[in-house]
């Protein structure tokens, strides 16, 4: 059953430390991923097991996206120099050209096996990873999609897709020659964690829990597949209601939506509780560490739950930090990982800012 909207609850007052934020209710409610989707056919839902209960106090949360016109502020105000900026570790740097020897390497036994467009496609592969491994001594930059020429070799090698671009900033969205001049509504994006913190706090807010995210995508909705409830596409073929991929993926985008990467925020309706692009457009960064098991190793019932335990994290023996992001990206299609959906997780490490993935906040209650 569809909740009745509750734009009573965004803050209207202009100059109030809740600006822009909508008042998210406590509540219960079934933490986990969507119906139809527990056979892992989707990228994005094999870590959203088993389903459970989980209560959330009352919250404050960022109405939409944080945009480059509000990142700008803070890089103004603050100096800041996000990851992307910085050169990479020299430690990184070693540790990263390792990596690609070794997926050279497995790449080239593989090659040795096939023959005709399977070798050449393997060896595209090679020569991508050849050409980002250049970038290393540079600034660290972001992980930038781009559509792949051929038909895909495996749809594990991401390599086909995703290339580092040292030149792609939260300026410099796609890369060289683009700009955030041109996008101040958009959603800030090729931002890290620790990025997206450091903004949190100087506006004097917060990373939201996964938890939280989740409680506010569902927009007080009980088990619905979409933000917006149980049709996906409920006022008309016509009317898309999020930021996602339309085509054949990852060949085509025919930007059915009007959109070919991200958009500017508050495009779509929002959910019910007033919230714009809790489906698509970005990858939301939130405050939990990404653990696969998450959810089972948590209690059903929780309360406001934060995460993984630190024990928990370090049997993983993950390469650095690594976070949950939610919601899907303008790359989302049913065909791939169907992220746009509530119940949808990723991971992301924190050395790997991307284009399609940004952050919004969330202030406690007083």
């Amino acid at each position: 059953m569809q909740a009745s909207a509750s734009l009573e609850l965004i803050a209207q007052d202009p100059t109030s430390s809740y600006a822009n934020m909508v008042r998210i209710p406590s509540g219960i409610f079934a933490m986990g991923g969507d119906a139809g989707l527990m056979d892992g056919g989707s990228h994005s839902h094999q870590t959203s097991y088993p389903i459970h209960e989980v209560t959330v106090d009352a919250f404050w949360m960022d109405v939409a996206e944080v945009t480059n016109r509000q990142f700008a502020e803070f890089v103004e105000a603050t100096g800041y120099v996000t990851f992307a900026e910085r050169p990479l570790p020299e430690a990184d740097v070693v540790a990263l050209q390792q990596v690609a020897d070794y997926n050279i390497k497995q790449l080239r036994l593989a090659a040795d096996s096939v023959a005709g467009p399977e070798r050449a496609a393997i060896y595209e592969s090679i020569q991508r990873i050849k050409d980002s491994s250049q970038l290393l001594g540079q600034t660290a930059g972001s992980i930038i999609f781009e559509l792949p020429e051929v038909e895909l070799r495996s749809e594990s090698d991401i390599t086909q897709w995703w290339r580092i671009e040292a030149a792609a900033t939260w300026r410099a969205p796609d890369g060289a020659g683009s700009s955030w001049q041109d996008r101040l509504d958009h959603p800030v994006v090729n931002v890290t964690h620790d990025d997206a913190a450091k903004y949190a706090a100087w506006a004097g807010k917060r990373l939201p829990t996964e938890a939280e995210w989740e409680r506010a995508a569902r927009g007080g909705l009980e088990r619905q597949p979409f933000a917006w409830g149980d049709v996906f596409a409920p006022l008309g073929e016509d009317v898309w209601m999020a930021n996602i991929w339309q085509g054949v993926w990852p060949y085509e985008n025919t930007k059915e939506d009007g959109f070919a990467a991200t958009a500017p925020v508050k495009s779509f309706p929002p959910n019910a509780f007033g919230l714009y692009d809790m489906a698509g457009n970005v990858w939301e960064i939130v405050a939990d560490r990404y653990h696969p098991k998450a959810y089972s190793l948590r209690t059903d019932g929780a309360i406001n739950p934060t995460g993984p335990d630190v024990d928990s994290l370090s049997r993983l023996r993950q390469r650095l930090p690594t976070y949950v992001t939610r919601g899907g990206s303008f790359l989302c299609s049913d065909g791939w990982c169907s992220g746009y959906q509530p119940g949808s997780r990723q991971a992301l490490e924190n050395d790997s800012p991307a284009h399609h993935t940004g952050f919004r906040c969330v202030k406690d209650v007083n």
